[in-house]
């Protein structure tokens, strides 16, 4: 795998730890919760949001009553009319190389089955310690090679 450089890693986890921090502020809020919060704020009708985004007012009411998921192009057409900015991150369930160890591991594994069904076929039943550490070896080079080989299925 073609190794990240160093300043992207640090963006990259700048990122994240800005998405994490997010995501717990927000409280579970929806994205039409935020909305209704805002426009109230500015002390905003839903009519008039509704006219500045371009949108039908009942589009805004099902939005904020959570009724309704938005698409992208009326979430910015919303946004835009409460003069307000979309950003989208990602926000990683696991660190990458926890999820790319997982996946190693998976196709590792995988590989094991089949060494063991093509045994069994002779007859013959693997050790036990020794398919524990093929996987383990499986794993490693899986790593240390590039990320397709990686995520080939």
């Amino acid at each position: 795998m073609k190794k990240s450089s160093k300043s992207a890693q640090l963006v990259l986890d700048e990122i994240i730890d800005a998405a994490r921090k997010l995501k717990i502020s927000s409280r579970g809020l929806s994205i039409g919760e935020i909305i209704a919060m805002i426009r109230n704020q500015l002390g905003m009708p839903q009519k008039v949001l509704a006219r500045r985004a371009g949108i039908p007012q009942s589009t805004v009411s099902r939005i904020e009553g959570s009724k309704r998921d938005p698409n992208l192009s009326t979430l910015q057409k919303i946004l835009q009319a409460l003069s307000c900015e979309i950003i989208i991150v990602p926000l990683l369930m696991e660190p990458i190389d926890v999820i790319r160890r997982k996946q190693a591991r998976r196709i590792a594994e995988n590989n094991a089955r089949y060494l063991r069904g093509t045994m069994s076929l002779e007859k013959q039943e693997p050790d036990t310690k020794l398919v524990q550490e093929l996987i383990k070896d499986e794993e490693n080079e899986l790593l240390r090679s590039p990320g397709s080989k990686l995520w080939q299925e």
